[in-house]
Formats: C-alpha cells, structure tokens, sequence
C-alpha cells in the first residue's frame, strides 16, 4: 500500500509510546515537597518560614524605600543635626580670648600591596591627609614614586605639603 513502510511504522510507534508516557504522567503521583508538607497545608506562620529560607521576606505593611528616598531623609536628617549642633555651639563672646592651642593631629594609614598611586590617593584623602588628589599624583610622578610606593603604616602628624607627603610614602619608615 504505501512505497515508505519504515516511515509508517515508525510513526505508530511514535504515537504508540507518546501515548503510554502520557498515561505514566497522569497516573504518577505528585511529586511530594522536600519539606514533607505541601503548601495548601501549610498555615501562613509556616510558609513564611520556609520562604525565608530562600527570599527576604517582609510584612505587607513594611515600607519599601527606593535610593533617591533614601538619600533625601539621610540628607534632611544631617541637616537637622548639624542646625542642633550649630545652635548649641557657644558664641564667639561667651568664649574666651585665650585658648591653649590645638595639639597636632596624627594620622595613620596603611598601604596595602598592589595599591596603584589613584588607590593610594584615594585613602589619603578618605583619611583627610590630602585634599587634592590629583596634585598629589602630580608630585608622585614628578619623583618618580609611582612605582615606589612603600607598603605598611605611614604616619602623619600635623599638617604637612604634599613634597612631605610623597616622600613619606616612598620612603621606608619604621
């Protein structure tokens, strides 16, 4: 009858086997949860902790901040704690006319291995030493320090230029 007969016999046990794999899934129970219970029986106070085993999982009435709100209350907040600090700070006439003066600051930082002369510049002005970066890194290649950059603690004291400054940094102190 027909020229192709593998073709034909092929298709039948195609359909053959199609229909015996569906008659397996419908029959098979349902797969059961890891848990043991499944989630129809499962009252809120256990789903909940189940979920956050996985997921951050939070109330329905916890409010959900995005960064641009965030920042805003961070901001009207300082605001708000600077104007009490300015308020609180004594006037100029309450105070008196002679003050011992302040003793130098110190500072220490330490130099990572592998920082690059951005990263270095970075911590310095991160730890209020310097306060122009790029200045800094001018200095540092004008002397040739970019590749010279001592690793450990360096320590600063007072207020110092920058010449001082990278000389501290590409000289071993101990």
């Amino acid at each position: 009858m027909f020229k192709n007969r593998a073709l034909v016999t092929g298709i039948g046990i195609g359909i053959i086997v199609g229909a015996i794999l569906l008659q397996v899934m419908l029959t098979r129970p349902s797969s059961p949860s890891k848990s043991g219970i499944s989630l129809e029986e499962m009252d809120p106070q256990k789903l909940k902790e189940e979920a956050s085993k996985y997921y951050l999982v939070l109330e329905k009435n916890v409010k959900m901040y995005t960064q641009a709100e965030l920042d805003s209350a961070i901001q009207k907040k300082i605001k708000e704690e600077t104007d009490k600090l300015a308020a609180a700070k004594p006037q100029p006439q309450d105070q008196p006319k002679a003050t011992a003066p302040a003793a130098p600051s110190k500072i220490v930082i330490y130099v990572q291995p592998h920082l690059d002369a951005t990263a270095v510049a970075d911590l310095l002005v991160n730890s209020g030493v310097i306060t122009d970066r790029k200045a800094f890194i001018s200095e540092l290649d004008k002397q040739g320090g970019s590749t010279k950059i001592q690793v450990g603690y360096h320590e600063f004291v007072g207020v110092l230029d920058v010449q001082a400054i990278v000389t501290n940094i590409i000289t071993k102190q101990s």
